[in-house]
């Protein structure tokens, strides 16, 4: 191996023009480390087994279609993960004869797939520069036999169109994630109401009985066509704080909501705008909120509503999955939930719900988080940490959600 501390360039020499990469569940630190580590015009050698080779061809379309990249070979051990003499025997009868600089990158597959490709590696090309991606600090650690090893920082930018590209997921043609939020200045009067424990039931009792009856049958949106001529609500059950909210951001008069002129304001149905008032617009103004920040921490396609689909294949009505509000940094994907639940179990079922979702896209480098009406969020957020042995969440309970830009950032500054 090389000795990186001693460079007679004056800098360090650690991309290769044939990079090996060890294919695991998730493609993105292979992704991340091509990205970083592959000269133009070189060429990733994905090893892989029969359950990892859709990932690796995931992989390898993605770096072909970026500049300059080679169409990348895919090695098939078949079942043989664990096999040294089948691993061996691959990677050796690939890397014989191969000009310019070799290296691999050993974060995914594996351990006896690791191990065994290390050492056929090591065997063939002694100047090979081996490596591997750090999670915790989010740098790659150059291997180095004469000194300390080093750590080259990731500067990587991949889109959220790529990171799901690499796990064969698309979000739906119809339904494209909002960038703008939808009345953002109600959101915002709602979520200054959810600090008074009153108001919320008040608010949360009137969706109950004569939001939701009016739109709904059983647990069914009603049809369109029913709801054509749907009555104003009433307001008379409502606390005045809430009426007066409704009179100056929604249009309401004293005594009634007539649903149907919100239509114009960016809703495509009266279902839209009963979801919106019933919970979702948590998610409109944590968009809004987020996006404050965007330009101060160079946070890309900060977006609402990623209702995924697969890549082959006609989208169907209905998405895979759906998350919330999502954004990048760099490679890493932030992912935000968000909910108006007020008890403790639905709102830890929310957030772990959205950990397993945003590390099978993003990896163990993804960063989740939770919006949610639980009042005693540090609680929570201690109770996750322990149970998941990860202090990379958050929880921004409703007492958070006055100053949520400025939540939002130091929890992106904790993570940077």
């Amino acid at each position: 191996m090389k000795d990186y501390t001693h460079s007679p360039a004056g800098g360090l020499d650690y991309e290769s023009d044939h990079l090996f990469l060890l294919m695991g569940g998730n493609p993105l630190p292979n992704a991340v480390a091509a990205l970083t580590l592959l000269r133009p015009g070189g060429t990733a050698h994905i090893i892989h087994t029969d359950q990892t080779w859709i990932q690796a061809q995931n992989l390898g379309r993605l770096l072909e279609g970026e500049a300059g990249f080679q169409t990348a070979p895919l090695i098939n051990l078949g079942t043989a993960q664990a096999a040294a003499a089948v691993i061996r025997g691959q990677v050796q009868g690939r890397a014989v004869g191969l000009q310019g600089q070799v290296g691999m990158n050993y974060t995914g597959g594996t351990k006896p797939m690791s191990v065994h490709a290390y050492r056929a590696l090591a065997a063939v090309c002694p100047g090979a520069i081996f490596s591997y991606l750090d999670s915790n600090t989010a740098k790659i650690t150059l291997d180095c036999d004469y000194g300390p090893s080093r750590q080259i920082p990731l500067v990587v930018d991949l889109s959220l169109a790529q990171m799901f590209q690499l796990h064969g997921l698309r979000w739906h043609p119809d339904y494209p994630p909002l960038t703008q939020p939808l009345l953002p200045a109600a959101a915002t009067a709602l979520a200054q109401v959810y600090q008074d424990w009153h108001l919320v039931g008040n608010w949360r009792q009137w969706c109950r009985t004569t939001l939701l009856p009016a739109l709904k049958q059983g647990p069914d949106w009603k049809p369109l066509w029913q709801l054509q001529d749907l009555p104003a609500l009433g307001l008379a059950n409502l606390a005045a704080p809430l009426v007066e909210l409704l009179q100056t951001h929604l249009g309401a008069s004293a005594t009634e909501l007539d649903l149907g002129t919100l239509l114009p304001l960016g809703f495509g149905d009266l279902t839209q705008v009963g979801n919106w008032l019933d919970g979702v617009w948590l998610e409109h103004y944590a968009l809004e909120q987020v996006g404050r920040l965007a330009q101060a921490y160079r946070l890309r396609e900060v977006g609402l509503g990623f209702q995924m689909v697969d890549t082959q294949g006609p989208p169907g009505r209905y998405g895979r999955f759906e998350f919330d509000l999502a954004f990048c940094q760099g490679h890493q994907l932030f992912a935000l939930s968000c909910t108006t639940a007020t008890s403790r179990s639905g709102c830890k079922q929310k957030l772990l719900e959205a950990v397993v979702r945003a590390r099978q896209l993003g990896g163990s480098e993804a960063r989740v988080g939770l919006v949610c009406g639980y009042p005693w969020s540090d609680n929570l957020r201690r109770e996750l940490e322990v149970m998941g042995r990860d202090r990379r969440v958050a929880v921004f309970g409703r007492q958070e959600w006055p100053q949520l830009a400025e939540n939002v950032a130091k929890w992106i500054e904790e993570n940077d």
